[in-house]
């Protein structure tokens, strides 16, 4: 009906007037149902679907089965084009829907053929599971249906919204492990780049694994490896030729992660423990996560055991409750940047490539790619014993890589099992066997207790995993997975806290199974355990918020130091900027504030430092891969050291001295003698850029589809890690059996309609860091689903 009337109006119209108002009519017509009774196939009993203000859904149901229904009902109403997208993604099918600009991205994730291996997966499910997803799946395509006009996004692209497929959901899954761990093994391929051109000693200096700024778990900090001599390379015996051209970026905020933190009961004032955790994502409309309260009563005969009560975050896509608390636990998750992936260099031989018992054949297979509005093209995948092949560190060399989430079991619905979880232990057993990308996960306890540990599946891979290429003899065969006992974990720890943020945690033998597969530069981490360590008692769901919205860079602090000495010293004397400089510093630690000048400079500063002595140091490399940027998180560590110093083999030879490198760096910030130095403060460079995917394509829809662009307090390097199109995608304190006492914060609404009361509710709340509750408000619309009658 709402197509037939677009066709009509644009016909019968002829003028602007009716273009517009056809449009809004089919839009109003696809919002989701807020209210009523609605027939949804399948249901044992009657669920109760009560919204608050800000659009978040209580749900009621007799049976899990109902409630897994009922969720994919909600999820298709609210979010199905980010479903749509993230299943396409993780199957590497995007490309279908948006066209051809997707199809560097459905060449990289099909050779995975995860669409066919995850149908498989579904086979080995228990019965139960099964039941579960194929529950979802009629949920989410009744939804659909129930739509009066198809979701605007599809109007736009002219297409048809295909049904939910019943493993559409583990591919949803898939898209997160694309999306958290490095499918490719793209950090080994740049590593074997490095060595086939520098000495291994300077590749260790450049990217290590521990740095003087960590604050692990296990362990301790370390001094930085020794800085090679002129013997293994000095960058004054290059060409100038391969100096020259603007350094690229070396330090990428998206590369970031996030924050989590638990204190146990001696530092609460109720005897319960508490969690809190910030996931840091991609900044778009709609959000990553789609937030529920999920309950099933029971009756009076019901056990404990029975009954279901979960506040937290879904995603769209998946029938189950990614982080929050079951009255019980709470958990939180930061991502793990351990190694789950490798490469393997084939040996090519007549008939196929070596392996251990001989020449094998690679394993052909052709896949269609189809493509909206142009031909479909022919992909031939090859497979080997450990993986698809892919490119190797020189043009006649060829890879495997072998992924994680390409494995028989690491896609899985076990987490399923932190619904029941009503112990530290029972929690960490379920989050050990999770079919999650491997998460840094924090718990909490209603009796007061804290633990973390790695949730995801980790292979066992006899001892070591291997962050370089391997020659295929030593490759061997990834021997399931790692039992509980293996599993790296802290619980109970003496001091009553814990926090993690992206950065090294492990050392030792855990670290050897866990390997290096990019952890973050430790500085946030460093901070945001200082900051948890020292919050005095007890602490509340408020101070867990000032906690998670601390500015303080201390790592820019020593830079700020380094800036003054340059200043004071004689090389600068003439130095044009130099009182005006001067005067913006002060003995205080950097706080990246929205008016701060002095911080603007700072950072500005730090990141074209950082891009010019990489820049430098990568140019032999440069001459072999012309586009290689040693962009590591851990070569700021190794950056500092040179700085600090001042090596003359590894200068720059442009530069007369390392003192001319950092104040033309200095200049370059400022503006090369505009001399606008206290005119940009901190908050006129990190504005908000949260956008719908649709508007990046058609500018016009911005004002209806976008956030408002906003200065905003934060950065990387501080817990509030915050850029314009990065940053916190919710946040959440909460002490388990007091939930209502919890805060929970999310960046856009609850749906993805814009003319839904909720597409922006509550973004204002996470923009200002105004405590909001964590448990749905007052009740404002009610749907009732229902079985046919």
């Amino acid at each position: 009906m709402a197509r037939w009337l677009l066709r009509s109006l644009l016909v019968v119209g002829g003028v602007g007037v009716s273009v517009v108002a056809a449009a809004y009519i089919v839009l109003w017509a696809s919002r989701p149902r807020l209210e009523g009774a609605l027939p949804l196939r399948g249901l044992d009993a009657a669920v109760s679907v009560e919204r608050d203000a800000q659009g978040v859904p209580t749900v009621t149901a007799q049976s899990r089965a109902d409630l897994a229904r009922a969720t994919g009902f909600l999820h298709a109403q609210e979010r199905f084009f980010q479903m749509d997208l993230a299943r396409r993604g993780g199957a590497g099918e995007l490309a279908a829907l948006v066209g051809a600009k997707a199809l560097p991205l459905d060449r990289q994730r099909r050779i995975f053929l995860l669409r066919k291996r995850a149908r498989g997966w579904i086979r080995q499910l228990p019965a139960e599971e099964q039941a579960l997803l194929f529950a979802y799946r009629d949920g989410v395509n009744a939804g659909l249906e129930q739509l009066r006009a198809d979701p605007m996004e599809y109007l736009l692209l002219g297409q048809n919204p295909q049904p939910w497929a019943v493993e559409d959901t583990f591919l949803v899954a898939a898209a997160m492990f694309f999306l958290l761990t490095d499918e490719h093994a793209e950090r080994a391929l740049k590593l074997a780049r490095m060595e086939t051109v520098l000495p291994a000693g300077l590749v260790d200096f450049l990217v290590p694994t521990r740095t003087p700024w960590d604050a692990p778990l296990q362990g301790k900090a370390v001094p930085m490896p020794p800085i090679p001599g002129a013997e293994a390379l000095d960058l004054r015996s290059l060409p100038s030729a391969l100096f020259s051209g603007e350094p690229a970026s070396t330090r990428r905020l998206s590369g970031l992660g996030s924050n989590n933190f638990a204190v146990a009961a001696a530092h609460t004032a109720t005897g319960a423990a508490l969690v809190a955790g910030d996931m840091h994502l991609g900044l778009d409309l709609p959000n990553t996560w789609y937030r529920m309260r999920l309950r099933i009563p029971g009756n009076a005969d019901a056990q404990a055991a029975e009954r279901l009560d979960l506040i937290g975050v879904t995603l769209p896509g998946l029938p189950l409750m990614v982080a929050g608390s079951n009255g019980h636990v709470a958990w939180t998750f930061t991502n793990s940047y351990g190694a789950w992936s490798e490469r393997v260099v084939l040996e090519l031989a007549e008939g196929g490539y070596r392996a251990p018992a001989g020449v094998e054949p690679f394993v052909r297979s052709e896949q269609t790619l189809e493509v909206a509005g142009a031909d479909d093209e022919v992909l031939v995948v090859e497979s080997t014993r450990w993986g698809p092949v892919v490119e190797g560190a020189t043009a006649d060399e060829r890879h495997a890589v072998r992924w994680l989430a390409a494995q028989q079991g690491a896609v899985n619905l076990d987490v399923l099992g932190m619904e029941s979880a009503r112990s530290l232990e029972d929690a960490v057993r379920v989050l050990n066997g999770a079919g999650l990308p491997p998460q840094s996960a924090l718990v909490a306890t209603r009796d007061g207790r804290i633990g973390w540990t790695l949730a995801g599946r980790i292979p066992d891979r006899g001892g070591t995993a291997a962050v370089r290429p391997l020659p295929w003899e030593q490759a061997g065969e990834w021997r399931g997975w790692l039992t509980d006992d293996d599993y790296p974990r802290l619980l109970d720890p003496a001091g009553g806290r814990l926090a993690t943020a992206n950065a090294r945690l492990l050392d030792g033998a855990d670290l050897d199974r866990v390997g290096d597969g990019g952890y973050a530069f430790p500085a946030r981490q460093q901070r945001l355990m200082e900051v948890v360590e020292t919050t005095a008692a007890p602490v509340d769901a408020a101070a867990a918020l000032a906690i998670q919205t601390d500015v303080e860079n201390h790592y820019l602090a020593h830079w700020q130091r380094l800036l003054r000495e340059l200043l004071d010293a004689p090389d600068a004397e003439n130095y044009p900027w130099r009182d005006s400089v001067r005067a913006l510093l002060d003995d205080g630690v950097p706080m990246a504030r929205v008016d701060s000048a002095r911080y603007a400079l700072l950072r500005r500063w730090n990141q074209r430092v950082s891009d010019q002595v990489l820049h430098a140091v990568a140019a032999p490399i440069r001459a072999r891969y012309p586009d290689f940027v040693v962009d590591f998180p851990a070569s700021q560590a190794a950056v500092w050291a040179l700085i600090t110093t001042q090596p003359p083999h590894l200068l720059d030879p442009r530069y007369a001295s390392w003192s001319a490198l950092l104040l033309d760096a200095l200049d370059v910030v400022i503006g090369r003698g505009e001399g606008a130095v206290a005119q940009r403060p901190w908050g006129r460079i990190n504005q908000l850029d949260m956008r719908h995917p649709l508007s990046r394509a058609v500018p016009a829809l911005a004002a209806l589809l976008d956030m408002p662009p906003v200065a905003l307090p934060g950065d990387r390097d501080v817990v509030r890690v915050q850029g314009p199109r990065f940053g916190a995608s919710q946040r959440l304190a909460v002490m388990p059996g007091r939930e209502a006492e919890g805060i929970f914060h999310m960046p856009g609404g609850q749906s993805g309609h814009p003319l839904s009361p909720h597409y922006r509710a509550g973004h204002d709340d996470w923009v200002r860091a105004r405590p909001s509750p964590l448990l749905p408000g007052a009740t404002v619309s009610r749907l009732r689903l229902q079985p046919p009658s």
